[in-house]
Parts: C-alpha cells; structure tokens; sequence
C-alpha cells in the first residue's frame, strides 16, 4: 500500500466517526404513537421529541423539527421507562428460579416468603453507603435495562439502619457512570426481635437529642475584661525647680547561696499514659449525624415493613412523633402476620407512600387470593409497586399488573406504581417517571397496550439513546 493511501485511512476514518457523532446528536422524533404519559392522559396518535437526552415536545400536534430522525410508531406504544424502587442486584449472585408452585385457586401461583430473620444481622451503620462494596460491570445491569428499568435504587441488606441506598443507572459500565445518586436513601427495616426494636429506639431517641442540640445557638467566648487606662502623672508646677535626688552609698551584695529545686507535688505530673484529648471537643457519630438529617428532612428514607404485625410492633417502638421523608417498602407479603389491607388506618397515620409486591397473595389460613393495592387505593392512599427482584422477575412484571388489573386497581394506577410513584419515594420524579417536557428521555417502546397480553417491548431508550437489547 502507497504512503498516500495509509496517510488517508486515519483521516477517513475520523470523518466516519465526525459523522456518525453528528448523526447522534440529531433531534429524535417518535411520530403516531399512543403516549402513555402517566402524569397525563393517554395520548393517541402523537408526537413524542427527543434532544439531547430529554423530551424537548410531547403532543398531538408537537412538531417534527428540522433534520431530526423520524421513527415511525404507527400502532405502537410508548411509556416512560421503569423506576424499581427496592433492589439488591449485583450485591450477590443471583440465583436462577426453579419450578413455580402452583397452587391457590384456579391454579394460579401463589407467592413465597422468604423466612424471617433472628435479628442477629440488625445494626447501626447508617452512614455505610452500600455502593462503595459494588462492582459496576455485572451482567444483571444490561439484563434490568433490556427489561425496560431504566432507573434502580440499591438497597444495603440488614435491619434497623444497614445503611444508605443508592439509585443507579442500569447503562453503567463504571461505578461513576452506574452511580446517579451514592446517597439517595437512608435504609430503615423494621424486624420484631428485640435487639433490632432496641436499636431503633435508642438511636432515634439519640438523634432526636442531636436535633436539639443543632438548635442551641453557639455559644459565644467569654469577654476579656476591658484595660484600665493608664494613670496620668501629676502636673508640676511650671516655676518649681526640679530637686535633686540624693544618691545612696554604694552596699556590697552578698552573693546568694544555690537552693535545690523543690520536688513538685504528685498533682502537677501528668500521668505517663495520658493520651492528648481530641481538637473540636467530642467526635462526632457519622450514623447519628444521618439519622439526625433524617429527622429535619434533609434526607429521606425508605421503611421496609413487610407485614401488618411489623407495623404495629413499629408504631410501638418508635414514637408517632418521629416524622421524616419516608415511604413504605414491602417486599414479601406474609399472610399469616397480616396483609396490609387490615392496617388501612394505622397506615394512613404514617403519611407516606405505600410500594407494595406485584404479586397476589392469599389470605391467611385461607385459599382466597387478595392483593391489598385495590384496597389502599379505595382508601385514598398513594400505591405503588416494588419490581420483582432479578431481571427474571422484571420480565413477567406486565404479566404481574395485569393480574392486579383483573383483580379491579384501575390500569392508570397500575402503571403509574411502577414508574412515577416509585420515582416520587426516590426523590427523582423530576427527571424520571413520566412523559413531560424537560424530564429524561427514558423511554419503552411496545408493539401494544402495555397490559395486553399480546404486547412485548420491542426497545428501550435510556436518555434518548437505543439501547442495544441482549435479549430482543
């Protein structure tokens, strides 16, 4: 090959990659779609924009604007990716799922509950972010984005306060790029032995204290006390003469004996193993110091209580006077130590969010199927979702809300608790959850109705990007 010709492959071949930036930099335009919104209504037949990572025009009549990429969605449809509000993928191997048991009525599964755990794991490290143990380049992440969950909180495992939780973005292949926020979430899980019901009343009680002392204004140093002006000398007159002083006889000094220094006494030595005392007075507990966040609302926490006897031991643990930015996680709903429907006003007394499992449950010592999401909503409290665990699980979720939908919770409410109501416990609904202008452009494109058994997702868009799908 000639020296012109190898001088012109590199040139060739960063004009191939100039154009290929300019062509992702294009405006995206999804034109005749059914828009599912969330925070709106259904829009159909609608134009949905993407620029730079986030929707710039959402509408009936939105604009195609100048060179954009058009992808024609004619019969298609599209909703805003999901928010799984309670995960520990890529904190231990996932294991594969076996055979599901069938039984209930009808023959329809019913759920299982992970047993209960002694306490022995509850603790106080509520300063401990669980990002910091995480390796980023996991393959669960690729399969939890091709599943539509485009936004993933962390949860550190553990009752009391294991830690603080972090909410990831799935596309990461650095521990920088999976981290949207380190801190998101500061973990609560209640548990009825008593070491954990222990440790939940004296830390609170501690960080109460805290509170109270941040707001005692500082107190000021003492005054040094003001100098005395100095004396004026008295004024002579100004004929007197100046007397002479009369000048003394020259005395011989004696001159001093030594004396030996006197021991001194056993109070002024210091001890030979007296450590030097620590600058700024008293060290501070970081856990403490998160809690006592908590409690003026600068953070916020997700509770995880996952049965009817948990939350009535809670409200016995911790004061009705301990309020903080909260919502309420249950993972497993065990019937046999109450589902959340006969705790309906205790509930409403927490002020929060419920996110409760997809998955239908029956009542205790009984073969009837019940979910309570129908019956909180009913209520008029917010219900939201919390997303099976493992990608596995993410793939029948639809499957799942479909099941919750036949059972009578309105499909507006359905899927609004797995994607806008998760973001709002999460303190992310500003940028993710919904189909508004200005927010991310995380999108799931379906062939159908999201609830329709006929419909599968055929992409997903994480911040106006195709993601390239593992498992089309």
């Amino acid at each position: 090959m000639s020296k012109p010709r190898q001088c012109l492959l590199p040139i060739l071949a960063l004009a191939a990659a100039a154009a290929a930036t300019a062509q992702d930099k294009r405006p995206v335009a999804f034109t005749n779609a059914r828009l599912v919104t969330i925070a709106g209504p259904t829009i159909e037949g609608g134009t949905l924009v993407v620029r730079d990572g986030k929707i710039v025009a959402v509408g009936k009549d939105a604009t195609v604007p100048a060179g954009a990429r058009v992808v024609d969605a004619t019969g298609k449809t599209i909703m805003p990716g999901l928010v799984d509000a309670h995960s520990s993928a890529g904190l231990q191997q996932e294991q594969r799922p076996g055979p599901i048991e069938r039984t209930g009525r009808r023959g329809r599964g019913r759920s299982q509950f992970v047993p209960r755990s002694s306490g022995g794991n509850a603790k106080n490290a509520a300063a401990t972010r669980v990002v910091d143990g995480l390796y980023a380049r996991q393959k669960v992440f690729g399969e939890l984005l091709d599943a539509g969950i485009t936004s993933l909180a962390l949860t550190p495992p553990g009752s009391a306060f294991p830690g603080l939780g972090a909410v990831l973005a799935p596309d990461g292949k650095t521990l920088a790029g999976l981290t949207a926020d380190p801190e998101a979430f500061v973990q609560i899980r209640m548990e009825r032995d008593a070491q954990t019901k222990k440790l939940l009343k004296e830390n609170f009680e501690k960080a109460q204290k805290l509170v109270e002392e941040r707001k005692k204004p500082a107190e000021k140093p003492a005054e040094k006390p003001a100098d005395k002006p100095a004396e004026k000398p008295t004024e002579k007159p100004a004929n007197e003469p100046p007397k002479p002083e009369p000048t003394p006889d020259p005395k011989p000094e004696p001159e001093p004996k030594p004396q030996p220094t006197p021991p001194k006494p056993e109070a002024e030595k210091a001890p030979p193993s007296a450590a030097p005392k620590p600058r700024g007075g008293a060290r501070k507990d970081p856990n403490l110091e998160v809690l006592a966040d908590l409690l003026e609302g600068k953070r916020r926490a997700l509770l995880q209580i996952d049965s009817a006897a948990d939350l009535v031991h809670w409200q016995a643990t911790v004061p009705e006077s301990t309020k903080f930015p909260r919502a309420v996680v249950v993972t497993n709903h065990n019937p046999y130590e109450g589902t959340f429907d006969m705790v309906v006003d205790q509930i409403r007394q927490l002020e929060c969010t419920v996110l409760l499992p997809t998955s239908m449950t029956t009542k205790g010592r009984s073969r009837s199927l019940v979910h309570p999401a129908k019956t909180l909503h009913d209520a008029g409290l917010e219900v939201g979702f919390v997303l099976p665990e493992g990608s596995h699980g993410a793939d029948n979720l639809f499957y799942a809300l479909m099941e919750l939908v036949r059972c009578g919770l309105p499909a507006d409410v359905a899927l609004r608790g797995v994607t806008l109501v998760p973001a709002k416990a999460l303190g992310i609904d500003a940028s993710v959850g919904s189909l508004e202008v200005g927010k991310d452009a995380n999108l799931i494109l379906l062939s159908g109705d999201p609830l329709s058994p006929a419909s599968a997702i055929e992409s997903v868009w994480f911040h106006g990007r195709a993601v390239e799908r593992q498992n089309p």
